[in-house]
């Protein structure tokens, strides 16, 4: 079975690594980021998946982002218990079931701490959402036929995009991945979206 504490890290994702070249990214994907990046609270609900040559397992996950602070939550078989993440711009904690509560400054942090290895999550609101994360090296680029990025490659991961649907922000229309798959060595980590909600919670 997979470590409560490694779910975590696959959970929140994202990757760290270097790269031999920046590949400056099309106009119409700067758009979209642009436009991404212009809604300051998001909510998204789905279902995590995660294959290693270990073993392999799924989980239910609930993300809330408000500015720069987040909550995700984490429950399912692959968990065994309810994790819950709490982070803003000066500590993240996390909290399980039966478990005492930990923080650490970043997220980064928090992951050392636990697992002995780290990894730059802050990259992970920008790669759900279907863009390129800032000050992040791009290796690979692919659109697909409507513009949106198809498949990526930063930090040593490899993420592909699928079933866009079109979310209403402010009258405004702005498509966002239902599937995303990243792959680093031997982990394989699927999301499924199924709702995305943006805006404050309350709207």
């Amino acid at each position: 079975m997979i470590s409560r504490y490694s779910f975590i890290l696959l959970a929140l994702l994202l990757a760290s690594g270097c790269a031999h070249r920046y590949l400056t990214p099309p106009q119409d994907v700067l758009e979209h980021q642009r436009q991404v990046q212009a809604v300051s609270d998001w909510q998204l609900t789905g279902k995590l998946g995660i294959r290693t040559t270990a073993d392999s397992g799924s989980a239910t996950v609930k993300w809330m982002q408000q500015l720069a602070s987040y909550q995700i939550n984490l429950s399912g078989p692959l968990g065994q218990k309810r994790m819950i993440i709490t982070g803003n711009a000066d500590k993240v904690r996390l909290e399980q079931t039966g478990e005492p509560a930990q923080e650490a400054k970043t997220a980064e942090a928090l992951i050392k701490k636990s697992a002995g290895w780290t990894l730059p999550v802050a990259q992970l609101a920008y790669w759900v959402r279907g863009v390129p994360a800032p000050k992040l090296r791009i290796t690979h680029l692919q659109q697909n036929e409507n513009g949106l990025i198809d498949q990526l490659a930063q930090g040593g991961w490899n993420i592909s995009y699928s079933n866009y649907r079109d979310q209403t922000f402010n009258s405004a229309v702005l498509p966002l991945p239902g599937k995303i798959t990243a792959e680093y060595k031997d982990v394989r980590l699927v999301l499924v979206i199924r709702e995305w909600h943006l805006g404050a919670a309350n709207e």
